[in-house]
């Protein structure tokens, strides 16, 4: 081969060919790379809305201090009252599962006496 002289000094063709090609595979090699990296980076990306989207917006349920909702604040009030003023009643009620629970609660909720309420827990307490 002739040698070429450059600005740079004498190369010959060969000596550049070796770090084109070099650079040409390097070049193939990264490519599947950064194509996997894109679809690491979508599947997090989706996975990222997947949890923005369950959490609760602004206006949806407003929590206070302790972290709880007005509703489940009301309902820690009604079971508080229960407790400091019938005890028997709030034990039985703490035994119910929480689906009966949150029916006595929602009968509270409807204005029921107190004397309904107590004898709903009991009803409940013993036809479980």
């Amino acid at each position: 081969m002739a040698t070429q002289t450059t600005g740079f000094g004498n190369m010959n063709c060969a000596s550049l060919s070796y770090p084109a090609i070099f650079l040409s595979i390097l070049g193939l090699l990264v490519q599947p790379a950064v194509a996997q990296d894109d679809d690491y980076l979508s599947e997090i990306s989706a996975e990222a809305s997947k949890i923005d989207s369950k959490l609760p917006t602004e206006g949806e349920a407003k929590q206070n201090q302790d972290g709880l909702t007005d509703e489940s604040a009301a309902q820690v009030a009604f079971e508080e009252d229960l407790k400091s003023r019938y005890l028997g009643s709030y034990t039985f009620y703490k035994k119910l599962p929480r689906r009966a629970r949150e029916e006595v609660y929602e009968e509270y909720k409807g204005g029921a006496s107190i004397d309904e309420i107590r004898q709903k827990i009991m009803n409940r307490f013993l036809n479980q």
